[in-house]
């Protein structure tokens, strides 16, 4: 009981025509719409997070969902060409110089002390000992101050050539290890005796140093050169970084933490990127909507389906890439029912608006998926077909029509696709089921249609062109109830809908709506039938007994008995405006007429005797007026020929402007002019002339004579 109050509350408020038309709602319809889109699809666009230590083990297989550089392989890549640079050294001419100076003076030193007779051994050894370099011992300046003059500069000569041989060339502290081995290899070349070779080898030993200077700068920028040609190790697109139960290494955390799908990382450039994408998208869909015809734009009711359209197809989305996140099977997407939101918006809207809609839910697609351009066309194509497929709705098994059509289009997709990759025959596999998912995509769209659609009808009061078929059946209550209360009122509505029919198509107005609305606008004549003249089988008429006041009123509450009776069976409100404005605010002329001749004071006045209202305010409701006075007038004539059927279509429908009947809804001059010729059409084949058949008994009686 409470469900049920609330509901009759909510469809109150959907009803109202201020919530309809105020310009705040739809303001903040827009704002909802494209706050549901990006808050449901955000977690989807973004890459998923996982956060998994070392030596854990994987639950899926996670690929790559963009191409970037692997930064530890990279770093490694960089790391060993820099090893591979050697040590950039430049050779100084000062360490040779330096050397052959130490070995000259040392020798020159010799000479003179060796010469001089007045300095004692010990005198020439410490003076040999003040100037010998570093490293020479002193049994070798010893010897040294044994030997003659002679002697020495024999010595002097072979060390400064040795020096000169070693240090003119590149000698590197590494060198220097083996720089004993290198002098004797240098002195095979000179006939020394032992103690000679001892002297020379010590001496020049010691004054051997390295000529190879090490130059930093020139190691490092050689280094950097050589890090700075490694090309980038990169991970692509698709790539598999750890397969399923694979288990997490330093090398696995790192690549995920490169591609973004470790979790602790935000990218806050996608987050603002797709709040634009969205804004952009929603803008762009709202300035569509409010520059469309007036006639065909959407009230806030409709936005608000619409509305919730998007967030249906914006659950499925991430749904579905929820599955594919999972580890599921990742031709999943061409199982995406996406044509359901365009077949919806084609039911409910129209099929205009619908193809509009299908570019924006194959743009979320596109969002979600990581652009791929194989998702967006197949969910393009299959949205379009599904688009037009239910453009004329006869049945429900219209949808299964458009679920087939669906299904086979996006098998045609399919296999373009795979004919236009390179590598076509290396996926044959792949290419069957993403079949088998195309042709289950549009039967599976064609059946949550079927399964949703009465979901809107019935909350929010929709007519949709199923509800309307379904209405028109003659085994509704209601239809029922008006054929065996009242039939010639029953009679009546059906001529009176086919006249609305005709009309509604010549004008561009809703034709099942106002075929569906002439069979409900005078149910309520099956309160009180015999009171009106379709009705009455005999010549008496309960009129001739009441007052005319009374008349008025009987008549006129049929308006207002119909409406509650409508509103008690949950007809939709297109349905009740028709039933509320079918006489609009005319005038009961024949009562008003009878009441001014019974009136002797003169107090009768002619608003008293006109219906409630209120006026047509569609073009459905006020075809529906005309048709039900024309149909009227014309069966009440006595030879309906065309020239003055004709004549009393043309009055009706100038009384009914003079009168401003007409004033509050958007026909114009020349849709009146065109419905007279529809009218005409239709009423020529119910009202056509007949022959007169011969009298059967008297051709009987002539026979017999």
């Amino acid at each position: 009981m409470a469900t049920s109050r609330w509901y009759q509350v909510v469809r109150k408020l959907l009803d109202n025509p201020e919530f309809r038309s105020s310009r705040r709602i739809r303001v903040l319809l827009y704002v909802l719409l494209a706050a549901f889109v990006y808050l449901i699809l955000l977690s989807s666009v973004l890459p998923p997070r996982y956060h998994l230590a070392v030596g854990q083990v994987s639950p899926v297989t996670i690929r790559s969902p963009i191409t970037t550089v692997d930064t530890q392989a990279t770093k490694a890549a960089k790391q060993a060409a820099m090893d591979r640079v050697p040590k950039q050294y430049e050779q100084s001419p000062q360490v040779e110089a330096t050397a052959l100076q130490q070995v000259d003076q040392l020798y020159s030193t010799a000479v003179q002390d060796v010469s001089d007779k007045s300095m004692t051994a010990s005198q020439r050894l410490e003076s040999l000992e003040a100037l010998a370099p570093r490293g020479v011992s002193p049994s070798t300046l010893e010897a040294l101050s044994g030997f003659t003059p002679e002697e020495i500069g024999i010595l002097q000569s072979v060390s400064e050539r040795i020096v000169k041989d070693l240090l003119s060339v590149p000698f590197y502290p590494e060198s220097l290890q083996q720089a004993g081995l290198l002098v004797d290899r240098q002195m095979l070349n000179y006939d020394l005796n032992r103690v000679s070779r001892l002297i020379v080898q010590n001496v020049v030993t010691s004054v051997l140093h390295p000529n190879m200077v090490y130059q930093q700068s020139a190691t490092d920028a050689a280094r950097a050169a050589a890090a700075k040609s490694v090309s980038p190790v990169m991970i692509h697109q698709g790539e598999v970084i750890v397969t399923k139960y694979g288990i997490i290494t330093k090398n696995v955390q790192s690549r995920l933490k490169d591609v973004g799908l470790y979790s602790g990382q935000t990218d806050y450039g996608m987050v603002f990127g797709f709040a634009l994408f969205v804004a952009l998208s929603i803008g762009l869909l709202a300035a569509y909507i409010e520059r469309r015809d007036r006639r065909r734009r959407l009230d806030n009711l409709m936005l608000l389906i619409l509305l919730l359209v998007f967030v249906l197809i914006s659950v499925l989305i991430a749904l579905t890439k929820g599955v594919v996140d999972a580890g599921g099977p990742s031709s999943i997407p061409f199982l995406l029912p996406i044509s359901l939101g365009a077949m919806l918006v084609a039911v409910m809207m129209d099929a205009s608006l619908a193809v509009v809609t299908s570019f924006y839910f194959s743009f979320l697609v596109a969002a979600a998926l990581g652009f791929q351009f194989e998702y967006v066309l197949f969910s393009f194509v299959g949205s379009l077909v599904g688009a037009y497929s239910v453009g004329k709705v006869t049945s429900r098994g219209t949808f299964m029509r458009a679920g087939f059509f669906v299904s086979g289009v996006n098998l045609l997709t399919v296999v373009a696709m795979h004919l236009m990759q390179m590598d076509n025959g290396a996926s044959f596999h792949e290419f069957l089921v993403h079949s088998g998912f195309a042709l289950l995509n549009g039967v599976l769209s064609a059946v949550l249609v079927m399964g949703i659609l009465p979901f809107f009808e019935t909350t929010f009061g929709l007519l949709t062109a199923i509800r309307l078929l379904e209405l028109s059946n003659p085994n509704n209550p209601l239809l029922r109830k008006v054929l065996l209360e009242a039939p010639g009122t029953y009679h009546h509505s059906l001529i009176v809908g086919n006249l609305a029919e005709a009309a509604a198509e010549m004008v561009g107005a809703d034709p099942l709506i106002c075929r569906v609305g002439a069979y409900y606008h005078d149910v309520g004549k099956t309160r009180r039938p015999m009171f009106f003249v379709e009705n009455q089988m005999t010549k008496e008429n309960p009129h001739e007994k009441i007052a005319p006041s009374l008349s008025h009123l009987i008549i006129t509450s049929h308006v207002s008995d119909g409406l509650e009776m409508q509103v008690k069976a949950g007809l939709p409100k297109p349905i009740q405006d028709i039933c509320a404005t079918h006489h609009g605010t005319t005038i009961l002329w024949y009562f008003y007429n009878k009441a001014k001749e019974q009136d002797k004071n003169g107090t009768v006045k002619v608003d008293d005797y006109r219906y409630a209202g209120p006026k047509p305010k569609t073009r459905e409701c006020a075809i529906v007026m005309i048709c039900d006075a024309v149909e009227a007038s014309v069966r009440s004539m006595a030879r309906p020929t065309p020239n003055r059927v004709e004549g009393v279509i043309r009055k009706i429908i100038r009384d009914r402007l003079q009168d401003g009947q007409l004033d509050e809804c958007d026909l114009t001059l020349q849709d009146l002019d065109v419905m007279v010729s529809a009218f005409m059409k239709t009423l020529k084949g119910i009202y056509h002339s007949r022959i007169e058949y011969p009298d059967i008994d008297k051709l009987r009686k002539e026979v017999a004579k």
